[in-house]
């Protein structure tokens, strides 16, 4: 089989479970984008005021599932000089060695029909070449995505800093913690010029609202116009919500999805949630809830119609329910929850 046969074959078996491949690239020219459904787009580079080379870009995600990307750049360094790098894929080439040098996007996850951007940082002295940047590694992630942080920005480049400025909102009813903005940094040309994003958010609690700063690096600050690819990156969610008399319920929601809205409704004893399934033909969610006492009941209504094919199971301890979602987006409401007190 041929490099492009088997790189096909990976990409097919990308899916199927949290597999990781590795597309290493042939020189330093090498082609990017080359991944079906993952795409890097829009590098470019500069020379920040330490005299460092910045090569930035976005990847995009325009597959079915979410991803965990690693941007690569090949660099040819003298062998005085690569034992102070950290380094991937070392090779001998006369008095100089070649490694590529890594980076994660500024999102831990990519979610289908959502880019990110990403900054690798050259170390300054005696680098003697520069490869393009690449798509190094693509992870499948089984992670479920709480639509729960708005953003709220005007796109353009304000004061003296060059800095994007707006607020960020917390609409779920459980705390969120080290959630960070990040956005793509474009000049007259429309060109990505840097990648930047905001000092760490160690915590926002339910409903509450900040505002957030975000600003190029300085040697091209004068350059930024207008920012693109926002987006917010945080921890996984403590998934307790919140009751009004002062209980709440502890859930674990495993599902390749984004979940919208979820609050728990006092009047009906329910969860109610929006769910969206990444899969275009629908797919499984698995929802686990305190069994809270004996014979407990709980009833799964879609879209204001009872689910009578649900499968539940109950240990005593836990209630294990798998709900089957169709394509496109529902409402899901789950009857009989207790709260713990």
């Amino acid at each position: 089989m041929d490099k492009h046969g088997a790189m096909l074959l990976l990409l097919g078996l990308l899916f199927t479970g949290a597999i990781t491949f590795f597309l290493y690239m042939d020189g330093l020219n090498s082609a990017y984008g080359l991944s079906e459904g993952i795409v890097l787009k829009d590098p470019a580079s500069f020379y920040d005021n330490s005299g460092r080379l910045n090569v930035v870009g976005v990847v995009d995600n325009n597959g079915e599932f979410p991803v965990d990307v690693t941007v690569g750049v090949n660099v040819t360094a003298t062998t005085d000089t690569i034992s102070t790098i950290s380094t991937n894929g070392l090779s001998n080439s006369g008095n100089s060695l070649v490694s590529t040098l890594t980076s994660p996007t500024y999102a831990k996850v990519i979610y289908p029909g959502t880019g990110a951007p990403f900054k690798i940082v050259v170390p300054p002295k005696l680098i003697e070449a520069v490869g393009h940047p690449f798509i190094y590694s693509v992870i499948g992630k089984e992670s479920t995505y709480y639509d729960v942080l708005e953003l709220n920005y005007s796109n353009m480049a304000v004061g003296s800093e060059r800095a994007l400025v707006g607020t960020l909102s917390n609409s779920a009813p459980f705390p969120v913690y080290n959630a960070t903005v990040f956005a793509s940094v474009h000049d007259s040309n429309q060109a990505q010029i840097d990648s930047a994003s905001t000092e760490v958010i160690p915590v926002l609690e339910p409903g509450q609202k900040i505002q957030f700063k975000l600003s190029p690096d300085k040697s091209i600050k004068s350059n930024a116009v207008y920012y693109s690819c926002a987006g917010v990156d945080l921890d996984a969610p403590i998934t307790t919500v919140a009751t009004s008399d002062g209980g709440f319920i502890p859930f674990d929601l495993q599902a390749i999805a984004k979940i919208i809205d979820l609050k728990y409704d006092d009047q009906s004893k329910s969860l109610v949630f929006g769910v969206d399934h990444y899969n275009p033909e629908g797919g499984y969610i698995t929802l686990k809830l305190p069994q809270v006492y004996d014979n407990q009941e709980l009833t799964i209504v879609m879209d204001g119609l009872p689910r009578n094919d649900v499968k539940m199971t109950h240990d005593g301890k836990t209630i294990k329910m798998d709900i089957f979602i169709p394509p496109d987006e529902h409402q899901i409401q789950v009857k009989g929850v207790s709260h713990v007190t």
